[in-house]
């Protein structure tokens, strides 16, 4: 049996915000055998933290990176280390990363000029979490000798979270051109969404390690697209340099790009395609 932990960076809520022009909906799926034990560990860093007096009790990946809260005058060394360590940690216990990034823009004019599946999906959150959720089906119904099927953890997101329970109990027939799904007319009407395990749980950050390890890699990718795609200045010498190393050690340890961006000729693959940031692409990676 797996877990899935899910959380995003850049949100930019249910209208185009100029200064979030990509929304980056990660998820971080491992062996659920190896949670509870992956959960100690890890708050022994938290342990350790602490003695070093950086007091906190959750670690959000925007203050670690920009020295904020809990971390404002720990030298920037430090806290490259503590992120450093944190995908040392993933990459060790086997984590693997689905990294969903969403330009607002392109969704919300596609919404705007009335495209069907932008006007099901809502808003740029919905369409990142479905893609994460719809990922996992088709990774794990693709896996030769599945160990079992997966638990979602969204963190919470208020209005947000209404709307993704809404389209995952809703009719998803619209998906089956992106997961595969093929109603047996002889058996007893199987499931969509077979290997998601009952409805998606949601709950807060600070209360999940692997939700915040999600969110470090969304932000991490968030913060590369930045740099990359739209132009952002970086905010010190040679931090894209900086940024590309941790943006390099996601990419090796994504599950395969064909579950994220399905290359069926499918309406909703299409429009998954269409939506992505300029240049990027699961396969591809880094943008030239």
């Amino acid at each position: 049996m797996y877990a899935c932990y899910i959380d995003e960076s850049g949100h930019c809520g249910e209208r185009f915000d100029v200064n979030q022009p990509v929304e980056v909906v990660c998820g971080v799926i491992t062996d659920i055998t190896k949670l509870f034990k992956t959960q100690r560990e890890h708050n022994g860093l938290l342990k350790l933290l602490d003695e070093n007096n950086i007091c906190i009790s959750e670690l959000k990946s925007k203050d670690i990176y920009r020295g904020k809260g809990s971390w404002y005058g720990v030298p920037p060394k430090v806290r490259h280390m503590v992120i450093d360590y944190l995908l040392e940690w993933a990459e060790e216990r086997k984590c693997k990363f689905i990294v969903c990034p969403i330009d607002s823009k392109a969704f919300f004019d596609r919404k705007n000029a009335g495209c069907e599946v932008a006007g099901k999906l809502l808003f740029p959150y919905e369409a990142g979490a479905l893609n994460v959720v719809l990922a996992i089906e088709r990774l794990k119904s693709g896996t030769k000798n599945n160990k079992g099927k997966t638990l979602v953890v969204f963190d919470e997101q208020h209005s947000h979270d209404g709307r993704i329970m809404n389209l995952i109990e809703g009719d998803l027939a619209f998906t089956d051109g992106y997961t595969g799904f093929k109603q047996s007319k002889k058996k007893a009407a199987s499931p969509r969404l077979n290997e998601i395990i009952d409805a998606p749980f949601f709950s807060r950050s600070h209360l999940s390690t692997l939700i915040q390890i999600a969110d470090l890699a969304a932000y991490i990718v968030n913060r590369y697209l930045q740099l990359t795609v739209y132009g952002k200045s970086e905010s010190y010498s040679n931090e894209l340099k900086q940024i590309e190393k941790w943006y390099s050690r996601i990419g090796k340890i994504l599950i395969p790009a064909s579950n994220i961006n399905p290359t069926t000729k499918d309406d909703l693959c299409q429009f998954y395609r269409e939506i992505r940031p300029n240049r990027w692409t699961p396969r591809d990676w880094t943008v030239e």
